[in-house]
């Protein structure tokens, strides 16, 4: 990104440097095709066809995948600027083949609310191949290349971006565990964990999902509070660490995507400077297939690195 570029992103003028108490962490909710395959169980109508021209607009461009190409261009971003990155990622992906059929005897979701939106299986996608045939479902050969990368922590989405709360404790520990054995063959140990659809916690069974991870050996998770089946009760915030359910919390505070508008840009960076003081842990997400370009993510790398936060 040029510097004239970069000018275009930044809030208004700043108080002289000193050292933030303020901790920032980039996490990137990880699923590539996934988002083609699963959409949201809050979607309503006119959600679910704009989901669908996505798809179809992602399936006549699909080389490169753009999905494949937002992760890459993430990877490559942060590697130049030097910065730190957690990278929960859908357990599939870890893979670089597989033959399909329901991996390693994973127990599928049973909550209706899928077949209801699109009339089709879960696993329809599950057919098999490999980074070559499908690069968007498969990108263990890049992760591979990265996993001693000190930059670099790696978590979990779910194995195929399912909606772990709307799922029963068998479900949910069948699908954590199969995506932990998927990053295995990558050799990664997963550290952490995001939730797909951040559908963490659900009021009427709060630890059904941290039993199901904790099981699993993970004890970092990133979180937004609680939901009520799928009445969205969940906020962003600025926290410190949380240590609840046997598992270390990570507060999220805010998401950016690469095709967020530079408005918001600033207001994330705005809202990062406005909290410099606070003890605390800034979680700052985004997702890999909306990246085609790094300007957005390059801004923010850079901004946090000239105001000291990383």
């Amino acid at each position: 990104m040029s510097s004239k570029a970069y000018i275009n992103y930044l809030p208004t003028r700043y108080m002289p440097l000193d050292k933030p108490n303020l901790k920032v962490l980039l996490f990137v909710d990880t699923e590539a095709d996934f988002y083609y395959t699963v959409p949201s169980p809050h979607f309503k109508g006119t959600d679910v066809l704009k989901w669908r021209l996505n798809k179809l607009a992602g399936r006549l461009f699909r080389y490169p995948w753009p999905s494949r190409k937002g992760f890459e261009v993430l990877l490559e971003t942060f590697k130049r600027h030097n910065q730190k990155a957690v990278f929960c990622i859908s357990g599939h992906l870890y893979l670089k083949e597989c033959d399909g059929s329901y991996h390693f005897g994973i127990r599928r979701p049973e909550n209706p609310w899928y077949h209801s939106i699109i009339g089709k299986d879960w696993y329809h996608w599950d057919k098999g191949g490999n980074y070559l045939t499908h690069p968007g479902i498969y990108l263990g050969d890049l992760i591979e290349k990265e996993n001693k990368n000190p930059l670099f922590e790696f978590g979990l989405h779910g194995f195929a971006h399912e909606a772990l709360t709307l799922e029963s404790r068998e479900v949910i520990d069948s699908i954590v565990k199969t995506a932990k054995h998927a990053a295995s063959l990558a050799g990664i140990t997963p550290a952490w964990f995001a939730c797909p659809f951040e559908l963490t916690e659900d009021e009427n069974d709060p630890d059904k999902v941290f039993s199901c991870v904790r099981k699993n050996g993970i004890k970092k998770m990133f979180y937004s509070g609680k939901d009520n089946g799928l009445q969205i009760k969940r906020y962003f915030s600025v926290s410190s660490i949380i240590k609840e359910h046997g598992m270390e919390k990570y507060w999220i505070s805010g998401y950016f995507e690469g095709t967020s508008s530079r408005s918001h840009i600033r207001k994330i960076m705005q809202d990062i400077e406005a909290h410099r003081n606070k003890d605390a842990v800034y979680c700052l997400g985004t997702h890999d297939f909306t990246h085609k370009n790094a300007d957005n993510v390059g801004a923010i790398v850079k901004f946090l690195k000239e105001r000291g936060f990383s």
